[in-house]
């Protein structure tokens, strides 16, 4: 996480001239519950540690940890709503808003968090993202239909120029939405939402997908049509750097739905994720039942 020093020393300063050591310290525990100040900075339990110092510490701390950006989050926060049945008049609250801009990081309203501002940079995990940390996403999976077939008819370039075009068409419908591609192996991949409401956004975008894919498949009327897959379910996953160790219920449901549908061309969402639609996006859906699954929605050019 790309963070300046002028910001670092802009968010010292504010602690420093806001509030008191033991009121830094509770505010850190919010996020760190086991946060000690006197161990991390060395100073004798007898001595009093000065606003400064604490402050340093602290900034040094959330930068090493990744947690500046939400410990920056609860500076906002205790200017409008409190701590402890106290508002605090936090100052140089716009510089560190501007020099956050500068880093590459905007504030999302939808979530009310800061997060990469994707004209900016693009990494897997928001930026924001913690190891082990559990978090609600929205999954996407998408997956070539007959894709044995489609290799066993077609030379080796076709086949590598296909896959380029169908992962350009995804990627291109899953960034434009603020979301993210986690895994791709040749014929398919899976994407990822999560900010704003990442259902909808993950529902058009694979209803967008299918609509491109009709049109490259007009455009390339001497080739082979392709035909997709594409599944989209919600719920809780732990978040690994490496996609390879994750392991997610919620990710296996997404992708039990691709695997057991025969409908091809289409877009299957999740009863739970369907739930949680706009009805003007729901609308588009109609109700199907597959074996092993049950209950679905289902979209279709």
């Amino acid at each position: 996480m790309a963070i300046s020093g002028w910001l670092r020393y802009l968010v010292a300063r504010a602690l420093t001239e806001s509030m008191d050591v033991r009121t830094m310290t509770h505010l850190v525990r919010r996020l760190v519950n086991n946060y000690n100040l006197y161990e991390r900075t060395g100073f004798p339990t007898n001595i009093a540690i000065p606003n400064r110092d604490a402050a340093n510490q602290i900034v040094k701390d959330m930068c090493e940890w990744e947690l500046i950006l939400p410990f920056i989050k609860l500076l906002y926060d205790i200017r409008e709503t409190g701590l402890m049945g106290r508002r605090y008049q936090v100052p140089y609250l716009r510089e560190i808003g501007k020099e956050l801009q500068k880093c590459g990081y905007i504030f999302d309203n939808e979530s009310k968090m800061f997060v990469e501002n994707p004209s900016v940079r693009k990494t897997q995990n928001w930026g924001i993202l913690r190891e082990d940390e559990e978090y609600i996403f929205t999954f996407l999976r998408v997956d070539m239909v007959d894709n044995t077939g489609f290799v066993r008819r077609n030379s080796p370039q076709t086949v590598e120029k296909v896959y380029s075009d169908v992962r350009s068409i995804v990627q291109l419908s899953v960034e434009k939405r603020n979301g993210r591609i986690w895994n791709w192996e040749g014929d398919g991949g899976l994407g990822v939402f999560f900010f704003g409401k990442k259902n909808n956004l993950a529902a058009l975008c694979g209803i967008e997908i299918l609509h491109e894919l009709y049109i490259y498949n007009i455009l390339n009327h001497d080739s082979e049509k392709i035909r997709l897959r594409i599944a989209i379910h919600t719920g809780p996953c732990s978040y690994k750097h490496n996609y390879s160790e994750i392991r997610s219920e919620t990710i296996n449901y997404t992708e039990l739905i691709e695997a057991k549908s025969n409908y091809e061309n289409s877009v299957l969402i999740s009863n739970t994720c369907f739930r949680m639609l706009d009805h003007q996006i729901a609308e588009l859906f109609h109700q199907i039942n597959i074996n092993e699954i049950g209950k679905l929605y289902c979209y279709r050019i």
